[in-house]
């Protein structure tokens, strides 16, 4: 049992040894590190892992190094943040190791591991990375005030990345505003009626009255009355076209109906014409079945709206129209009246039931409810379209 124990302990040592080994040929090594960092948090310090760990280390620090160096040559904003995060990567390597130090593995063999002063590289990256920013924002804020939108977003936005770099980096508060106001697109939104058709009074409020917040992008800002002075950048137009109230129809249709049922008794009569007896002297009686008949007249009631209009979209800056789709939307008043003539019995219970007719909607109610149907298809096509800057 004891030599079983001993075997099982020798093949788990050399499972360890082989497991670092081909982390380090695969070069694995935040892996590696991890594990050994794992393995040597205890009493014992088995010489494998202490090794791997300063092997493991000395690799890693040397590739990402290395990067650094090419990526000063670089010398992009964006190439020192890169700097920034791999120097900050390497202090995450030595700050796992170095509560272990001095590192002295149980057969003797003391650890030497060389660790980077990475807060001056982290300084230097950050400082470098926001100066270079800077002189991008001038030109973007140059450009901006030129009519650009898309330098005044990024402008905008860059002021922001500078200050996640350098959170003691400040900006006048007065030209991240004026980036905001620049880069927005201005869209104004109206309805106009082309079918010379009566509108029911307040239909053109409750077509522009939806959640403009859930239309376009976070740049873009509607408006459905445009201030004096203000710029409008976009002109989004509902045209009615067309619009139809179709006549009050009825449609009537007659459904006979007719079934045997029993309506009351009557006696059995024998071959002689007399009461027909049972084994018990009593008379014999049985159901009277009859014939009912009746006639189902059902009115349907029937009225019809239909609205045809376009959407179109002007950039205002050049007159060009960029977006233009035909919507239509129809609403459909319908009721069945019911009534019933003859004996009712021919019906079962449940379709026994009247229902009167119904006053038909008035025109301007039958167009309301179409331009209600209208919003949902207003409000989608307008937010499927690009307002490009």
């Amino acid at each position: 049992m004891k030599n079983l124990i001993v075997t099982v302990l020798a093949m788990a040592l050399l499972s360890s040894c082989a497991s670092v080994d081909k982390m380090l040929d695969k070069g694995d090594y935040d892996g590696l590190i991890n594990l050994a960092v794992r393995k040597l948090s205890g009493k014992k310090k088995k010489e494998a892992y202490v090794v791997a760990l300063e092997e493991g280390l000395a690799k890693v620090t040397q590739r990402d190094m290395a990067q650094i160096e090419a990526l000063r040559l670089t010398n992009s904003a964006e190439a020192w943040e890169d700097i920034a995060y791999l120097a900050n990567r390497i202090q995450k390597r030595q700050d796992k190791i170095a509560p272990l130090l001095p590192l002295v593995s149980e057969n003797g063999y003391k650890a030497e591991f060389t660790f980077v002063r990475t807060g001056q590289i982290i300084s230097e990256a950050k400082s470098t990375a926001v100066s270079l920013y800077e002189k991008r924002l001038v030109d973007m804020v140059s450009a901006a005030r030129r009519g650009n939108k898309m330098s005044a977003r990024n402008a905008y936005q860059l002021m922001d990345h500078i200050r996640s770099i350098n959170n003691e980096y400040s900006y006048r508060q007065e030209l991240r505003d004026e980036m905001w106001n620049l880069g927005i697109n201005r869209i104004l939104v109206s309805v106009e009626n082309e079918s010379r058709a009566f509108m029911p009074l307040g239909y053109e409020e409750e077509l522009l009255a939806m959640d403009y917040g859930r239309i376009g992008n976070s740049w873009d800002r509607f408006y459905t009355s445009a201030e004096e002075g203000q710029n409008i950048d976009y002109h989004v137009i509902l045209k009615i076209l067309d619009v139809r109230v179709g006549r009050e129809e009825w449609a009537e249709k007659h459904i006979p109906v007719s079934r045997e049922i029993a309506d009351g008794w009557e006696y059995v009569l024998d071959e002689n014409g007399n009461v027909a007896k049972d084994s018990l002297g009593n008379d014999i009686k049985r159901d009277r079945i009859v014939h009912v008949h009746a006639t189902v007249v059902e009115m349907l009631q029937t009225k019809r709206a239909l609205v045809s209009t376009r959407l179109e979209i002007i950039n205002v800056q050049n007159g060009a129209r960029t977006y233009s789709k035909r919507l239509e939307i129809e609403d459909n008043f319908s009721h069945l009246a019911r009534n019933i003539f003859g004996d009712e019995r021919a019906l079962d219970p449940d379709d026994r039931i009247r229902v009167l007719p119904v006053g038909f909607p008035s025109d301007a109610s039958l167009l309301w409810n179409a331009f209600q149907g209208l919003k949902p298809k207003l409000h989608r096509e307008m937010s499927r379209a690009n307002y490009a800057i």
